[in-house]
C-alpha cells in the first residue's frame, strides 16, 4: 500500500472567497472588545519580526498567493517542496526570524517525499472549504451595499473541486492527493438547503483514490465548522438546534469526521465575545455526551493568544501555552472520548509550540493517555493563512521536522492518525 504524508488543515483560496464585509461588521461596533480579545496581541500576528517592512513582506508574500487560482496554489506548494524557490527573509542587515529554517534537501526528490529521510509515496492535504455565507436583517447591515445575504459557499466549493481537478490534469505525475472538507454555517442556511449540501458533496465511501469518473461533486471527506462566523455547537433555539443536531447525527452514522477552529482569532462574523464562547472546548460537552462517537478534530490545539486570567504581560514573556484553559479542556475530551482530535495548524509557526507539546506528554505520570494524545494529534499547517508567520510551507514544514518528536511518532501525527481520522482504507 502507498504511504500518505497528510497535512491536516490547509486552505486554497482567493480574495472572492473571504467574507472581509462580516469581518469588519463583526468589529465596527465593537472595537474595544476586539482589542483586548488578542487579536493585536505579540503571540499572535504582530511579533517583533512581523512589525515595521518585515510585516509588509510577510503581507505581500501572503496576499500573492491570495491573487492565485486555487490550482495554481497547489502547484506552488508542490514546486516549493520540490525545491524551488529560494528564502527571500535572510537580508544581511535584518534580525533573521527565530523561525526561519529550511531542510538541507528539497523534500519532494526522485518522486518521492522525503521526511527526516522516511520516503513518503503521496503528499495528502485536506483543503478546508469555509463557509463565509452571512444572514442579515437589512437594518443590521452598516455598509451602503451589503446586499441581505451572501451565500458564498457554492461558489467556493466548485472553485475548490475545478482547482483540484486542474491541478491532476495538469501534474499527472505529481504527489499531491486532496480529501477536502465542506464548510457549513448552520447559523445561516435552512435545513432543506444543508441536507441537499450534504447530500450533493459527501462521500459515502472511504477510498483514498480521487473519484473524478463517478460523481464529480461528491468529493468532501468531511464537515468543516467554524464558530466565530456565527456557529454555535449547541444553540438554544429549537430550530437552529435542529439543524446542527442533524449534522451530527449524519456524521456520527457514516463516519464523516468534523474539523472544528479553535484558537481564540481568525475570521470573525459575530463579536470577540460571541465568537470566543461558541469556540471555546467547552461549548462541545453536550455535544460529545449526546453523540460520543462523534469524529472532532480541534483545530490548532486550543491555542489562546489572550487567555483569561492571563496578563497581556505574562502572555507576552510566558510562551508556554499547554497550562491554558482550553488546551487542558481539550486533552480532558480527548481522554473522555475515542474520537476527539486535535491539530498543530498556524500554532506550529512557533518552535516551541512542538517543545511545550512534547514536554507535556512526556511529563505525565499516566503513559496510557500521553499514548492517547499521540494517537489523537494531527500535523496540519493552516496553509495559505500561516504565511502570516513564516515565510514560506517549506520553512513551516522544517520548524515541525526539527521538533522534538521520535521518527515512530511524527509517522502517527502525518501518516496513522489521519488515515484514522477520515476511516481510510
Amino acid at each position: 500500500m502507498e504511504r500518505y504524508f497528510f497535512d491536516s488543515h490547509m486552505h486554497a483560496m482567493n480574495l472572492t472567497h473571504p467574507n472581509f464585509v462580516s469581518f469588519v461588521d463583526s468589529i465596527a461596533d465593537n472595537i474595544t472588545e476586539f482589542i483586548t480579545s488578542g487579536a493585536l496581541s505579540p503571540g499572535y500576528l504582530l511579533t517583533p519580526s512581523n512589525r515595521g517592512q518585515q510585516g509588509l513582506i510577510t503581507l505581500l508574500n501572503m496576499f500573492s498567493l491570495f491573487e492565485q487560482p486555487i490550482a495554481k496554489i497547489f502547484a506552488f506548494m508542490e514546486a516549493d517542496l520540490k525545491g524551488q524557490f529560494e528564502s527571500k527573509e535572510a537580508a544581511p542587515k535584518a534580525k533573521q526570524p527565530h523561525n526561519l529554517m529550511y531542510p538541507p534537501k528539497a523534500y519532494i526528490r526522485d518522486g518521492k517525499f522525503y521526511f527526516r529521510d522516511v520516503a513518503y509515496d503521496k503528499y495528502a492535504l485536506i483543503p478546508l472549504v469555509m463557509d463565509f455565507s452571512r444572514l442579515l436583517d437589512e437594518n443590521d447591515a452598516k455598509a451602503y451595499y451589503t446586499t441581505e445575504k451572501q451565500e458564498k459557499l457554492i461558489d467556493y466549493v466548485k472553485d475548490t473541486l475545478a482547482g483540484i481537478e486542474s491541478y491532476k490534469k495538469e501534474n499527472k505525475e505529481g504527489l499531491l492527493e486532496f480529501f477536502p472538507f465542506l464548510g457549513i454555517n448552520t447559523e445561516v442556511h435552512s435545513l432543506e438547503f444543508i441536507k441537499k449540501l450534504l447530500q450533493a458533496y459527501i462521500r459515502d465511501d472511504f477510498s483514498v483514490n480521487w473519484s473524478s469518473k463517478r460523481n464529480k461533486q461528491k468529493q468532501f471527506r468531511g464537515i468543516k465548522l467554524y464558530p466565530p462566523l456565527g456557529t454555535n455547537p449547541w444553540p438554544e433555539e429549537k430550530d437552529k438546534l435542529k439543524k446542527i443536531r442533524y449534522i451530527y447525527q449524519f456524521c456520527e452514522s457514516k463516519n464523516i469526521a468534523i474539523i472544528t477552529h479553535c484558537d481564540d482569532q481568525g475570521f470573525r462574523g459575530v463579536n470577540a465575545k460571541l465568537a470566543q464562547q461558541y469556540t471555546n472546548p467547552s461549548a462541545w460537552k453536550v455535544v460529545l455526551e449526546h453523540y460520543p462517537k462523534l469524529k472532532i478534530d480541534f483545530a490548532h490545539y486550543g491555542r489562546q493568544y489572550n487567555p483569561i486570567g492571563k496578563s497581556p504581560l505574562k502572555v507576552l514573556f510566558d510562551r508556554s501555552f499547554t497550562s491554558d484553559p482550553w488546551f487542558l479542556e481539550i486533552i480532558e475530551l480527548m481522554i473522555s472520548y475515542e474520537n476527539v482530535y486535535a491539530d498543530f495548524s498556524f500554532s506550529g509557526t512557533d518552535p516551541l509550540f512542538y517543545e511545550n507539546l512534547y514536554n507535556f506528554i512526556k511529563e505525565l505520570d499516566d503513559k496510557k493517555s500521553a499514548q492517547r494524545i499521540l494517537e489523537r494529534s494531527l500535523f496540519g499547517s493552516d496553509f495559505m493563512i500561516n504565511l502570516a508567520k513564516v515565510e514560506s510551507y517549506s520553512n513551516y514544514l522544517r520548524i515541525f521536522e526539527l521538533s522534538p518528536f521520535s521518527d515512530q511518532e511524527i509517522n502517527l501525527f502525518v501518516s496513522e492518525n489521519p488515515m484514522r481520522f477520515l476511516s481510510l482504507n
